[in-house]
């Protein structure tokens, strides 16, 4: 069985002590819509194993303000599966998915109980048709968008009679509460571990470029200051958006949906010689742009907080494993194959940037300031953001939930201090885009969806430019 880790890792760490600014909280919302009400029996079965595999969905975390190491994980001793699953009905007679997203918006709203485990889900039946649908609320800290796909497997199959032959129960994680004594021992050895393995990091590219300096003198110049701008780009401090028009922020939210053929996608990504995430990204500075240009904006350019995973390099499972890329983005009018074409090398150096490597160290550093100065660098890492985007790559077939299948997978990434964050999830052929608006920020949201779909639209016509009526 999976042993819990005793610290969040310095990524989590700064997530989790951000949000005493409430406006930077940083949950992930998954809405799943399912073609009948599912079994309550087998919910709870599989819900018991996938806590049971995934120790930090038991445990709460405790934490120091003053502390010099990240906050770390105990398993609850009071881990009550009936808090974190609820099921509800609907106000509204013949609910639909506009009732869903409601829910889901006040469900995003709420802040975690901090005393316990950090995830709810939210089973809603007596939706039109019979069907019904769930919603997953996690916190950040404990997965990103990749490392909860690969945890919600567990709740999945590939057909719809549930399986019987799951094999023994697994033990349930099991810890122990630590006195103040302990806990600075905990704390110390953990705080070791991480300089020693930041140092080990840093030591590692240092002795590259020594080695080239030696070896190709002419070159290491060259590394070294691509480094060095590498790092002034992540780095820099970007406190207020350049968007003219997003200059509010608020802890509510606005979420809609859009969807598409995982097939016109590709196509469209094929034609322009490109690929799906500059194709999605394509479509979503098509719609930005078209609202500022409608709503008499004189602003050129919007800054993007854009995840780039890592998990390919650290093998994270299903933890945090990315670290964010802002970089900024123009904004005009462009015909859609332009915006693509336009946007691949920007977002191939935001996802190649020699500093990348660093970040571990940087965020290591920014978890050992005390909250209110690491509050106050991070908000000046994140508050001018103008807008997140990121894609997670979903199931390919369609899956079954306790009996019932699974119509659609539809991520609603946290906003992060941005006026709004766009996430694309495939699933089954099809991609589900969830939009996460501020409605602080952005004045009219539903406008913003309108014209986020026009763009979609456009950039889909890219790989079907004749198509058939």
């Amino acid at each position: 069985m999976p042993e819990l880790e005793p610290r969040m890792g310095a990524f989590s760490a700064v997530i989790w002590d951000i949000e005493g600014d409430p406006i930077l909280r940083s949950p992930i919302t998954l809405v799943c819509m399912l073609d009948s009400a599912p079994d309550v029996d087998v919910v709870i079965d599989r819900l018991e194993r996938m806590t049971r595999m995934n120790p930090k969905l038991r445990a709460r975390v405790i934490g120091n303000p003053v502390s010099l190491v990240p906050p770390r994980w105990e398993v609850d001793p009071n881990f009550d599966m009936s808090f974190h699953v609820r099921w509800e009905r609907p106000e509204r007679p013949r609910a639909d998915l506009s009732d869903v997203l409601t829910m889901a918006e006040r469900i995003t709203e709420e802040d975690f109980d901090r005393s316990r485990p950090l995830w709810e889900l939210h089973i809603v039946t007596g939706l039109k048709g019979k069907q019904a649908a769930f919603i997953m609320k996690v916190h950040h800290s404990i997965t990103d968008g990749e490392g909860g796909v690969l945890m919600l497997a567990m709740l999945f199959e590939m057909q719809r009679t549930p399986a019987t032959d799951l094999g023994p129960m697994p033990d349930a994680p099991t810890g122990s509460v630590l006195d103040q004594a302990q806990r600075l021992e905990q704390g110390s050895v953990a705080g070791a571990k991480a300089f020693i393995a930041d140092a080990k990091n840093v030591t590692v590219g240092s002795v590259g470029l020594v080695k080239d300096a030696v070896t190709a003198p002419m070159a290491s110049a060259v590394s070294a200051k691509n480094w060095t701008a590498s790092a002034a780009r992540l780095l820099a401090p970007a406190s207020e958006p350049l968007s003219d028009l997003w200059t509010g922020r608020s802890m509510s939210v606005s979420f809609a949906v859009l969807e598409a053929s995982l097939a016109d996608v590709k196509a469209a990504a094929k034609a322009a010689q490109a690929t799906l995430n500059d194709v999605f990204m394509a479509a979503v500075v098509g719609g930005l742009s078209r609202y500022h240009r409608e709503h008499g904006s004189e602003s050129t350019a919007l800054r993007v907080n854009m995840p780039v995973s890592m998990r390919a390099q650290e093998g994270s499972g299903d933890g945090n494993s990315w670290v964010p890329a802002r970089f900024e983005i123009p904004i005009g009018e462009a015909s859609a194959e332009d915006r693509i074409t336009g946007l691949h090398p920007l977002l191939l150096q935001a996802r190649t940037e020699p500093a990348l490597g660093m970040s571990g160290a940087v965020y290591r550093a920014l978890s050992l300031l005390p909250n209110p100065a690491m509050a106050a660098a991070s908000s000046g890492l994140m508050k001018g953001t103008d807008f997140a985007a990121t894609n997670v790559p979903g199931p390919p077939i369609p899956l079954y939930f306790a009996g019932t299948q699974v119509l659609s997978m539809v991520p609603f990434a946290p906003k992060g201090g941005a006026a709004v964050n766009i996430g694309l999830m495939s699933y089954d052929g099809k991609v589900f885009i969830g939009i996460n608006t501020d409605p602080g920020a952005v004045a009219d949201p539903y406008q913003l969806v309108d014209n986020l779909y026009d763009s979609l639209q456009e950039v889909l016509a890219v790989g079907n430019p004749d198509p058939i009526d």
